[in-house]
């Protein structure tokens, strides 16, 4: 699954920085491998569902220390 996000370079070419907005309208920065970015999109597992929001795994703790975040539906790309 592909979450949208905000990528910008991380410290070394190997990595990527990404800001996720929640569905509470705040961020979570996340340092990943530049790998697990994809078209302005980090991968991440799907943990549970709300409505119109989803309950996604992060790969890595994000600064605040959060590994699994709400986010809004319409973030997210469940690829064919």
């Amino acid at each position: 699954m592909i979450v949208h996000c905000v990528v910008e370079d991380g410290l070394v070419a190997s990595e990527k920085i990404v800001r996720i907005e929640t569905a509470d309208g705040s961020q979570e920065e996340v340092a990943v491998s530049a790998s697990q970015v994809r078209n302005n999109g980090l991968e991440a597992q799907i943990i549970g569902q709300d409505g119109e929001k989803v309950l996604i795994e992060l790969p890595r703790e994000s600064s605040s220390g959060r590994w699994r975040v709400w986010v809004h539906r319409n973030q997210v790309l469940v690829p064919a």
